[in-house]
């Protein structure tokens, strides 16, 4: 009496599987909605688990660098044959943007700096248009589209310290020169893309899926202060202050003009870059906001540690009611400016959360008197 019931659960495996296999790109007429697939182009293999999103043609086009952009749309990721089906989807013109590790996003070049192809004065919009596909889906019909992704370059490398211990659990961003400024490598606000990397145990860093660019690695020496919270029920909470934080460029540099530059191409891998970072030359700046009219300490404030030569921020550090003084480690020899603005002193208030918030309580601060920002220079 089993081998009936063992043969209906198969039969039953067997139809889910065709189910969901069912969506693809070349049977666009089994449903309404928007249909495909996805390829890499080095290998003209299915891009399987990428993630594919519609967004809106008129919210897109609308974009530009640095402009705030509200939609709303849903992901859809790939199956094993590079295909995916995005159902209900409403009548109208949208970009199907795709995306996959180590893989260029197809709004790389309307995010990076125009390229040498670019025509000057081009709208951003015909930029969109020339890399990210379009369809257009009416009332009652399905509409179609392949999507190629393009493998991008990708830099890897090991960060130490000058005693040849390994700097573990450090950020390491690709930087690219933007408006006369070495800047992070944006991403558009229509996927969720990571151009950055953590230190493993060893020091060790790779990131991948970067376009053609010359580059500048920055890795952040930074102190947190966290604070952890339970309610004695199961919830938990944690609050993290970032003290502050002193970069480490490509060539072992303290600066960013001083950096070492490379240059990607589409799909090469970029070994060796490594960082050394010279504990035996930084040093530690600490101090107070000191009111010049009785000589108390001021307990708000912001604190930039400028360069001399150009007053460019080497750190910053904010003066809270956890840190009533701020401290600049790993600071390399040289002349500075410490520069404040925003001092205050400040009134911290507990209010409390609504019931069964963790934390019960949050902190509100009230400005009882206001300063004017001053500059001491320190060698």
């Amino acid at each position: 009496m089993r081998l009936p019931v063992l043969l209906l659960i198969l039969l039953l495996g067997c139809a889910t599987t065709a189910l969901a296999q069912a969506p693809r790109g070349d049977q666009v007429g089994l449903a309404s909605g928007v249909s495909g697939r996805v390829y890499c182009a080095d290998t003209n293999a299915p891009a399987r688990m990428a993630t594919v999103v519609l967004k809106p043609a008129d919210a897109v086009d609308a974009f530009s660098p640095g402009k705030s952009v509200s939609t709303v749309a849903e992901s859809v990721q790939t199956l094993l044959d590079g295909s995916f089906f995005i159902p209900n989807v409403g009548p109208g013109t949208y970009y199907v943007i795709a995306s996959l590790p180590g893989y260029v996003s197809p709004m790389a070049p309307v995010m990076a700096p125009p390229s040498d192809s670019a025509q000057p004065g081009e709208p951003i919009s015909k930029r969109i248009a020339k890399s990210v596909p379009k369809v257009t889906v009416e009332a009652n019909m399905a509409a179609s589209v392949n999507i190629s992704l393009e493998r991008g370059g990708a830099v890897s490398g090991r960060v130490s310290y000058d005693d040849g211990s390994p700097a573990s659990g450090l950020y390491v961003q690709v930087l690219i020169f933007w408006k006369d400024n070495w800047v992070p490598l944006p991403s558009s606000p229509f996927e969720r893309l990571n151009h950055s990397a953590v230190t493993d145990d060893q020091g060790n860093y790779r990131i991948s899926g970067l376009p053609a660019l010359e580059y500048v690695l920055q890795v952040d020496l930074s102190l947190n202060k966290s604070t952890y919270t339970s309610d004695g029920h199961g919830g938990s909470g944690q609050s993290s202050n970032l003290l502050f934080s002193m970069p480490v460029y490509s060539g072992d540099k303290m600066r960013t003009k001083d950096a070492i530059r490379f240059s990607l191409k589409f799909g090469e891998e970029r070994t060796g870059e490594d960082i050394q970072i010279p504990i035996g030359k930084l040093h530690t700046v600490r101090g107070n906001i000191i009111a010049r009219r009785d000589g108390h300490v001021v307990n708000r404030g912001e604190v930039a540690l400028l360069h001399a030569d150009d007053k460019s921020e080497a750190s910053h550090a904010s003066v809270t009611r956890d840190n009533d003084g701020f401290v600049f480690g790993f600071v390399p020899e040289g002349d500075y400016i410490l520069e404040v603005s925003f001092a205050a002193d400040t009134d911290y208030v507990e209010v409390p959360n609504p019931p069964h918030s963790t934390p019960p309580t949050h902190t509100e601060p009230h400005m009882l008197r206001s300063y004017g920002g001053a500059e001491l220079p320190i060698h």
